[in-house]
């Protein structure tokens, strides 16, 4: 929704504020003045009412109140930052408010759901649907004849619904009509919501980071570019009716971007597989970390050192499955380390920083290390790459050189006989490509792809084309690699 907010609001003690916000420029400042003195309280929350009897909500804000003085006059005023700005018929308070749901519109829902049986146009209908179109007793003006042009909505609003941890995850249709009696014709228009229905009431914080965990998800399987608007709540409160608007808030919902290539969803979100894989991607919440950390890779354009870096150690942290071995040490090695970390400790007792390196080093030798914890997921892969240009083999290959160049970039270790041929920068797309790729196909076949149903090789997908790409570069690599210099 985009408007121009206007209110009265009382910010610290006065209770004589004015305020505006103009929506329509996608600001989020809050303007505000009066002729007596306030202040704005650091993270505070700021209330106010429109002229039309609703409540504005400003939750969390900053902002530094200015003087202005004209002659004898003066006037006092502020621009405020808040983190979140809803509009409903009550305010809310964060720390005590409780929300049964979340809905977040769409904006673009072609890059989720490309292809929608439910609404099409019928030209020249039969004199059966014409004899029906006329016994409608509602439509007494209404003669269709055999040039008629029908547009329809087949009535299935639910596009799908599924029980997650997260709450009941469904998405429908959400119809307006128009026109009708008129020359100018009649219009259909739809827009599509995805909904939360929380299974125990959450507070605010909690309700906003399960719809951004799932708009995560929903991003990353649908189309190049999913981005969604509108976002509303409900309270836990008897009024079915009551809905909060939220105008802005401080996550990101994504971008509506020109694409470089044609987009099209990775999960068609139609079929059966679609909810078996949403259901089982919200079951395991120890990854919510290591997926945070994959999207906000995944979702980028450039390409740079830290990026490799952030996407190369998504792996060390991904969690440990239970009974996960260790790498196994030589016969008697564990009573020798256990001397060698004594001596250490009593050696170098004055010498913290050395130290705590040492025995951080002699920690890690049980540890598995990056590269083997990339291959583990590649072994996941490696049956459905059998059908693939690109091969396990291959992804091994490049992870052992992404391996070196990211540990130049965090260590300044350089490996002589790679960098003698390739720049440390040269291939950081292919690498960092290569390990989204890894990540991204590995998650969704652990999670219930099954291959066979689903339609998950979408050559119109960013996964699809980093397929693609990664192929191409590889080549490059491999020929530089084997010159003689």
């Amino acid at each position: 929704m985009k408007e121009i907010i206007k209110g009265s609001f009382q910010v610290g003690s006065n209770d004589n504020v004015s305020g505006i916000l103009n929506t329509e420029d996608g600001s989020k400042e809050f303007n505000c003045w009066s002729s007596e003195l306030f202040n704005v309280e650091s993270h505070s929350d700021i209330y106010g009412k429109t002229s039309e009897g609703k409540y504005i909500s400003l939750i969390n804000c900053l902002g530094n109140t200015g003087r202005n003085m004209y002659g004898q006059k003066t006037s006092f005023n502020a621009k405020i930052y808040s983190h979140l700005m809803i509009v409903g018929t009550s305010k809310i308070l964060p720390s005590e408010d409780l929300f049964k749901s979340i809905s977040l519109t769409i904006d673009n829902p072609e890059r989720m759901i490309p292809r929608h049986s439910g609404f099409d146009y019928i030209n020249f209908p039969t004199d059966e649907l014409l004899s029906a179109l006329k016994r409608q007793e509602y439509h007494e003006e209404l003669e269709p004849n055999e040039g008629a042009v029908i547009a329809y909505f087949d009535g299935n609003f639910e596009i799908f619904n599924q029980e997650t941890k997260i709450g009941r995850v469904s998405a429908s249709n959400c119809l307006s009509t128009g026109g009708g009696y008129s020359i100018n014709g009649v219009s259909i228009k739809n827009k599509v919501v995805v909904n939360i229905n929380f299974e125990e009431p959450l507070l605010l914080e909690e309700a906003f980071g399960r719809a951004y965990k799932l708009s995560l998800f929903l991003r990353f399987v649908g189309g190049s570019g999913l981005h969604f608007g509108e976002i509303s709540l409900k309270k836990d409160c008897e009024d079915e009716h009551q809905e909060l608007l939220v105008l802005h808030s401080n996550y990101n919902w994504g971008e509506d971007k020109k694409d470089r290539f044609t987009s099209a969803p990775l999960v068609d979100v139609n079929n059966e597989d679609f909810l078996c894989i949403l259901k089982s991607w919200f079951d395991k919440e120890d990854r919510d970390t290591v997926r945070y950390s994959f999207y906000g890779s995944y979702f980028q354009e450039g390409y740079s050192p830290s990026r490799l870096i952030a996407v190369a150690n998504l792996f060390d942290i991904f969690p440990k499955t239970i009974g996960e071995e260790k790498n196994k040490l030589p016969e008697g090695s564990p009573e020798l380390l256990e001397e060698l970390e004594s001596r250490i400790k009593s050696d170098f007792e004055d010498f913290e920083t050395i130290r705590q390196s040492l025995l951080h080093s002699i920690s890690n030798l049980s540890r598995k290390s990056l590269k083997d914890r990339i291959f583990e997921r590649i072994s996941i892969l490696e049956e459905y790459l059998t059908t693939r240009p690109l091969g396990a083999d291959d992804l091994r290959y490049i992870v052992r050189k992404a391996i070196l160049v990211r540990n130049f970039f965090v260590h300044g270790s350089r490996n002589d006989r790679l960098f003698k041929k390739v720049d440390p920068f040269e291939f950081q797309s292919l690498f960092i490509d290569t390990l989204e790729y890894i990540y991204g196909w590995s998650e969704l076949i652990e999670n219930g792809w099954s291959g066979e149903n689903v339609k998950i090789w979408n050559e119109g997908h960013k996964m699809h084309f980093l397929e693609q790409t990664i192929i191409d570069d590889l080549l490059i690599l491999k020929d530089k690699l084997e010159k003689q210099i």
